[in-house]
């Protein structure tokens, strides 16, 4: 397991270090309760080059979507017969995200205490897409 840094919140001047499985369910808490599709940025604690890894989550709608900055970029693989986009909000700037890569809030949220707990791998639970 590592120390994540999480970059959420456009009101809270910097990231928040996460270092429990418990301080990562503060975080998706917060951003589950705006309501609106959201994205927490996660990256390693101390790793010179970490890949990125955003967590979506649209917490009204009870869906989120992941991606993964390293190897060329990956988004989670939903329901692969929807096409077009989603927009989700990373500190309330638009990130259009296939609309195929939506996945229950539930696993998107096993998959981010999976990143944590592998030092910062895709995590291999989920099916994968790669980004366009």
């Amino acid at each position: 397991m590592v120390a994540l840094k999480a970059w959420y919140d456009d009101e809270v001047d910097g990231h928040t270090v996460v270092s429990t499985p418990a301080e990562l369910d503060r975080v998706l808490d917060v951003a589950v309760g705006w309501g609106w599709p959201a994205i927490v940025e996660l990256f390693v604690a101390g790793k010179r080059v970490p890949e990125t890894f955003g967590v979506g989550v649209h917490g009204e709608a009870g869906v989120g979507m992941l991606y993964y900055g390293g190897d060329g970029g990956w988004h989670s693989l939903g329901d692969e017969t929807k096409t077009g986009t989603v927009l989700y909000y990373y500190m309330n700037a638009d990130t259009e995200t296939p609309l195929s890569s939506e996945i229950p809030l539930d696993v998107v949220r096993r998959a981010a205490h999976e990143f944590m707990s592998s030092g910062g791998e895709r995590p291999a639970s989920i099916a994968w897409q790669p980004s366009p």
